[in-house]
């Protein structure tokens, strides 16, 4: 993984990273989202291995480097 985040295509600043859940499937996925105002840019990530790796990243590491 890189160090370097992506940035918000409105504002510009870094995208901070979080772990959330479908309402529906309950399956975790990863979100990037605009630190600033999560209205400029939010994404949704859940290719499956890549889910499962920052997962097992999160278990193992602190989880305050992703945003939370």
């Amino acid at each position: 993984m890189t160090n370097e985040m992506p940035r918000c295509p409105i504002c510009n600043d870094s995208l901070s990273v979080r772990l959330a859940y479908g309402r529906k499937s309950g399956k975790p996925f990863v979100m990037p989202i605009c630190a600033r105002d999560g209205r400029h840019f939010r994404g949704f990530i859940n290719h499956r291995p890549y889910v499962e790796e920052i997962l097992e990243y999160l278990e193992t590491h602190d989880k305050r480097e992703f945003g939370r």
